[in-house]
């Protein structure tokens, strides 16, 4: 857990988990985002695409900031640099706008490309 802040009445703390939670939402927002990925190839082989999306995120502290850690995979066809630019960027704002957290880096790991449509 990680406090969010003191407030006259306590301190306000906000787990890796809700912090995962919403980076993994930010993430699936993002335009040419298939889904969240497992962590390795090995991890990805046992299980295919993460049916829980909080799987393919990883939080980090170090010092007061936030690391995250996006696995994805993205659409086939799309620019891979920009996709992926565009995910750090996103989760970057939602995670420092909605929980008043300061975030050092989203690093953004492309574990795999899916076509979806194939008309």
């Amino acid at each position: 857990m990680t406090t969010g802040g003191n407030a006259p009445l306590g301190s306000i703390c906000i787990s890796r988990r809700a912090i995962a939670s919403l980076a993994s939402q930010a993430a699936l927002q993002s335009y040419g985002v298939v889904g969240m990925a497992a962590r390795g190839y090995f991890e990805g082989f046992i299980r295919a695409p993460a049916r829980d999306p909080r799987q393919g995120v990883e939080i980090r502290y170090e010092g007061d900031e936030i690391c995250i850690d996006l696995f994805v995979v993205l659409e086939y066809g799309t620019r891979i640099a920009t996709v992926a630019r565009s995910i750090a960027d996103t989760v970057h704002y939602q995670i420092e706008h909605t929980l008043g957290l300061p975030v050092r880096e989203v690093n953004v790991h492309v574990q795999g490309l899916r076509v979806s449509n194939t008309d």
